[in-house]
């Protein structure tokens, strides 16, 4: 089976059913903090990745049309940006900002910057609902399991909302294909080159600390010229194919 045909099939298992339940449950937390005792104002952090697309689709049905912010870090693949755009034409408050500091290792960028918590903080907005799942690394899977699903962090002094922290790439997937929701095709190219659904990550280029996941390998076989002209503007990534 592909990806999608393992989604369709994952939709009506009991193990997703109760996870899409949960996930649920937190959004109407959210949604009490926010619209009744007035304790957050949240949004959603957007990637442009399967993750968030989830997370921003089951705030828009729970809590209504939130702000989502994606930050533009100079590389991206061209569907992502796609993706966004189709967003913001439906008339969803997708907010595009550059760029995010953690990056700045890679970038040669002219002008200012920006980090997605320090424009958050500016917008008044106290919580950010994220698509971090303890799949993804053990790093994650300890944080989450430490913390749980809603936590002040004291990193940013901004409450964190993880709603779909245990779910599985299937999950994902079974939520997206269930219920017919818009993604960044780049997933469908990935599944193209070959790539397992499991590892199929869409992200920023520009960040050293990733391209030891073999991004730089599925980035020249999935989008070549992309590749040459990342690797024209930062050689150093050739290291890494």
């Amino acid at each position: 089976m592909n990806r999608n045909e393992i989604a369709r099939w994952h939709a009506k298992t009991n193990s997703y059913i109760q996870k899409l339940e949960q996930a649920r449950k937190i959004i109407d937390e959210v949604r009490y903090m926010c619209c009744e005792n007035g304790t957050a104002i949240p949004y959603v952090s957007l990637s442009g990745g399967k993750d968030s697309t989830v997370v921003y689709d089951l705030a828009l049905n729970g809590i209504g049309n939130l702000p989502a912010v994606w930050s533009d870090d100079e590389w991206w693949l061209p569907e992502t940006l796609e993706y966004i755009q189709r967003l913001q034409k439906a008339r969803h408050d997708v907010r595009q900002i550059r760029t995010n500091d953690q990056h700045t290792e890679w970038l040669h960028i002219a002008g200012d910057y920006d980090g997605i918590p320090d424009y958050a903080a500016r917008q008044g907005w106290n919580m950010a609902l994220l698509g971090l799942r303890q799949e993804e690394s053990n790093i994650r899977r300890m944080h989450l399991r430490q913390h749980g699903s809603i936590f002040f962090a004291q990193s940013d002094k901004m409450w964190h909302c993880n709603p779909i922290h245990n779910w599985t790439w299937k999950d994902v997937w079974a939520y997206i294909i269930s219920n017919n929701i818009d993604y960044n095709h780049a997933y469908d190219r990935l599944e193209e080159i070959g790539v397992e659904p499991e590892r199929q990550r869409i992200g920023p280029l520009a960040v050293e600390r990733v391209l030891g996941y073999g991004q730089m390998v599925i980035l020249k076989r999935g989008w070549p010229e992309l590749f040459e002209r990342f690797c024209a503007s930062h050689p150093e990534a050739r290291n890494y194919v």
